[in-house]
């Protein structure tokens, strides 16, 4: 009697078997001759209703999606995506188009496992608390202490932070704001002799003024 590990070694075999007689069938096909492909063993047809997603550079997306043979960039094993799985992915994910599998099942269960064991180390959320702390200032009116944490943010090394700091600042809207975010903008011109933080900071400055405008037309 074979054990599960057999037959899912079997089951392996027969896929990669069937992934690469797939690949070279439609390679030589002929297109004079029809096909059902839904019949198809690997092969799934693509709803492209559910593509639009795509931001392709000549909006092509694909018609079908096939078993694919692929190498485990962690384990080096050959694995198969099946064309299921694919369907799955680029549909109701919604991934990217131009992403692929790069790790077996085994491989990505490891990892997983690996990242929820960092993140239940004390500190491993730190920045994400960090941000969320922040943005619950913008809901009320700035006090001294509220002040002291977003100037405290703006000079911190995390981009994630100064950028929510320089948020929060817009939301409150404040005279004193909103000339610290001009001097955000007017602080990058344009150019590159500027750094990329100044650039970011720019940025996210101008949307915050933007959304100050717009909300006053209301």
């Amino acid at each position: 009697m074979k054990s599960n590990k057999q037959r899912r070694a079997e089951i392996k075999a027969r896929r990669l078997e069937r992934a690469a007689a797939l690949e070279a069938r439609l390679r030589v096909r002929d297109v004079r001759t029809p096909r059902v492909w839904e019949s198809v063993p690997g092969l799934e047809v693509a709803d492209k209703s559910k593509l639009a997603h795509c931001n392709t550079l000549y909006g092509e997306v694909p018609d079908f999606y096939i078993d694919r043979v692929f190498t485990c960039r962690d384990c080096s094993a050959e694995e198969v995506w099946t064309a299921k799985q694919q369907k799955w992915w680029y549909e109701s994910a919604q991934g990217s188009i131009y992403s692929h599998a790069v790790r077996c099942s085994a491989c990505r269960k490891a990892r997983r496992q690996l990242q929820a064991t960092a993140s239940a180390h004390a500190g491993a959320n730190l920045l994400r608390e960090e941000v969320a702390r922040l943005r619950a200032l913008a809901a009320a009116k700035p006090n001294a202490v509220a002040l002291a944490e977003i100037d405290a943010a703006l000079q911190s090394k995390w981009r994630s932070l100064r950028v929510v700091a320089i948020e929060v600042m817009g939301r409150w809207g404040g005279p004193e704001q909103v000339v610290r975010l001009k001097a955000f903008v007017a602080g990058h011109p344009g150019g590159s002799n500027h750094r990329w933080w100044e650039r970011e900071a720019a940025d996210a400055a101008a949307k915050a003024l933007a959304r100050l405008a717009e909300e006053k037309t209301k």
